[in-house]
């Protein structure tokens, strides 16, 4: 059966996964990763694991990376390094995926970020990369008290822009983003050029896959 294309247009409200979806931050979230494991004295971890430890914040990425049975103590300084490391560092290497800054900035309907990554963190990051402006609301892992899969999030987003969730669409990399959404009640679509596989969860499946931004934002001309 074929999969149905998907027309944002047909859309009120835009919901974005950063990290995977908007932004390629693999390289800056390895190294801080990895300046975390080097400065506690435990293995690095290789680019191509790291692909499946993303996507649940920095708490989980942090644990993920560590050896098992490492004290409660020692994760919590794990994760402080991490995070004054990648404050810093956040956007040496992270950059939009091509034509989804632009397409976005041409979009006549609202957008907003829905992302498991710290709200601050998210902020800053898009403050950087000059995009701040382009996006009416950001959601972290840390602005509710429920983090994605759970619907909250997304709820809130909704409920904020008072939007009806069948005209909201929910995009993302990950099989979280895409069971957020449908628990929420609005539309789905899975990217495929992210870190995770967004239709790996069988019991909640996108309405809609892309391969490629140009998919969202055709090129004219």
């Amino acid at each position: 059966m074929a999969q149905p294309s998907v027309r944002l247009e047909d859309y009120d409200l835009i919901l974005w996964d950063l990290d995977g979806t908007l932004v390629d931050s693999r390289l800056d979230l390895v190294e801080a990763t990895n300046v975390a494991m080097r400065e506690m004295g435990y293995p690095l971890v290789p680019f191509d694991r790291f692909s499946r430890m993303v996507g649940q914040g920095v708490r989980h990425l942090v644990t993920q990376a560590l050896p098992p049975d490492v004290p409660p103590e020692r994760i919590e300084r794990a994760i402080d390094i991490f995070i004054e490391w990648y404050k810093i560092h956040l956007a040496d290497n992270t950059r939009f995926y091509d034509g989804m800054k632009e397409g976005i900035a041409c979009l006549s309907i609202p957008s907003a970020v829905v992302s498991n990554k710290r709200e601050g963190l998210c902020r800053s990051l898009l403050e950087r990369l000059g995009a701040d402006s382009l996006f009416v609301a950001v959601v972290g892992g840390d602005t509710c008290p429920e983090r994605k899969p759970d619907p909250m999030p997304v709820r809130h987003v909704v409920e904020s822009r008072r939007a009806l969730p069948g005209r909201v669409l929910m995009v993302g990399d990950s099989a979280v983003d895409i069971e957020s959404g449908k628990r929420a009640g609005v539309r789905t679509c899975g990217v495929l050029w992210g870190f995770g596989d967004p239709a790996g969860n069988p019991s909640f499946r996108p309405d809609f896959l892309v391969a490629g931004p140009e998919e969202f934002f055709p090129r004219k001309g």
